[in-house]
């Protein structure tokens, strides 16, 4: 489904990503873990088509798309769920959920109004809240209105950057049984998390990164098991 050989990104001198391969499968659950300038958000946005690689390759659904603008991305089937939600808080709930399915209007109407149902149905606060202005609701019901919003591109892929960030955990356990039940759908996720303890507890595979580079990748238990992880990540050592 994705596929990354030697992605870079630059910010003038400065590079945030440094040659990093990574894959995601039909199907997959894959998460990105480390800490704060990792890396992580700009590698995001350069699959995305936020930000322009400044070398390597990405391919999508067996097509190249490196440097592809963000809006061919979506239009390929590729959602991102951004870091800080990005709401439009000056919009309603609905009329959020109605721009995330902008490049199916006019082609799918019915499929839309089958999908507005669908996550509707995941996430009934957003139905609760319907017509109340996106910018007045909660962290939490904020980050579900990104997440619906994605889907409602109806992706084959779906990008989510920073899931946990300023949410309580009681948030997050509602959150993360409804991406665990979608993968099991069927659609590709990969998620970028700071707090290693969730995404490796739903995830199947884990890139962790550090300064703008891949250190470790495997499956997620083994990942978890390492001692680089148990020290730095999940805040104990290996008993051994």
């Amino acid at each position: 489904m994705l596929s990354l050989s030697g992605v870079r990104v630059a910010y003038g001198r400065i590079e945030a990503v440094r040659g990093v391969d990574l894959t995601v499968g039909a199907g997959e659950f894959v998460g990105v873990v480390g800490s704060n300038g990792a890396g992580k958000t700009s590698l995001m946005r350069a699959i995305a088509g936020v930000v322009r690689p400044a070398g390597g390759t990405i391919r999508f659904d067996g097509a190249d798309v490196t440097g592809r603008k963000s809006h061919e991305m979506v239009a390929r089937g590729l959602a991102m769920v951004p870091e800080g939600r990005m709401v439009f808080a000056d919009q309603t709930v609905r009329d959020n959920l109605i721009l995330g399915s902008y490049t199916r209007i006019g082609r799918d109407d019915p499929g839309i109004a089958a999908d507005m149902d669908k996550v509707l149905g995941l996430f009934p606060r957003l139905a609760e809240r319907i017509d109340q202005l996106a910018g007045t609701l909660s962290g939490g019901e904020q980050q579900m209105l990104a997440i619906a919003r994605g889907l409602l591109s109806r992706p084959k892929l779906l990008v989510i950057d920073e899931l946990s960030l300023g949410l309580a955990p009681k948030i997050l356990d509602l959150l993360f049984p409804v991406l665990t039940a979608l993968n099991r759908e069927g659609l590709s996720i990969l998620l970028v998390e700071q707090m290693a303890s969730y995404a490796l507890s739903v995830t199947a595979r884990t890139y962790v990164m550090e300064n703008g580079r891949v250190i470790l990748e495997g499956a997620s238990a083994q990942v978890a098991a390492d001692p680089r992880v148990l020290d730095a990540y999940l805040g104990r050592r290996d008993a051994a």
